[in-house]
């Protein structure tokens, strides 16, 4: 995401036109300034002078008001349904009232893009057949664990439903040789018939 972080400073900035104020940086630490009509334009640190901006807000009052909402552009994985939606709307209509702001438009449009897919997902668990298809996954799920322990396999293993993908089951375990990925998927096949795929995904390490 393009975040925004309010800085007026010039430290780091020689040679840095006296005509633009600085007034932001972006995450990757490039300069936003505004210039005498109060149009803001990014200077991108790669490009070896300060010569050649491009255009980020129409005005310092877009730039503060995209940096007000920023925050609203991730999604927290526990938010409920209704919340999303909400956020979804005004998102919506804060893209549109944007004009001119090419710095905002491509995060605006991605997190919108991210949010009906989330929304799209929760609709579809929440329904009748959703909520089928996971109690059938759950079920399955519970089978793969004991085959797994059946056959050997050492340590804790988790075997549950993927968030998005309803044709995935995903496998969560230490993952020590001999039992691969590709063990482990052999050892479940079976039990799949053909109608899932895995994703196996190693326990983060313990810090």
């Amino acid at each position: 995401m393009s975040s925004l972080v309010l800085d007026d400073r010039r430290d780091g900035l020689a040679g840095f036109p006296d005509d633009f104020r600085p007034v932001a940086r972006d995450g990757q630490g490039d300069v936003l300034a505004v210039d005498a009509r109060g149009k803001v334009w990014l200077f991108e640190h790669g490009r070896g002078a300060w010569s050649d901006p491009t255009p980020a807000f129409a005005s310092l009052e877009q730039l503060h008001e995209f940096h007000a909402i920023q925050a609203e552009l991730e999604a927290a994985e526990d938010e409920p349904l209704d919340a999303l939606v909400a956020r979804e709307r005004r998102l919506r209509d804060f893209a549109r009232k944007l004009r001119g702001a090419p710095f905002a438009k491509l995060a605006l449009s991605t997190a919108l893009d991210t949010l009906r897919e989330c929304i799209k997902d929760r609709r579809f668990w929440s329904s009748p057949r959703g909520a089928g298809l996971a109690a059938r996954h759950q079920e399955l799920g519970r089978r793969c664990e004991q085959a797994l322990r059946d056959a050997g396999a050492p340590g804790d293993w988790l075997v549950r439903a993927h968030a998005d993908d309803p044709r995935a089951l995903v496998v969560v375990g230490p993952f020590t040789e001999p039992w691969t990925s590709a063990r482990i998927t052999e050892t479940l096949q079976p039990l799949l018939a053909g109608r899932l795929h895995l994703l196996c995904r190693p326990f983060p390490p313990r810090s």
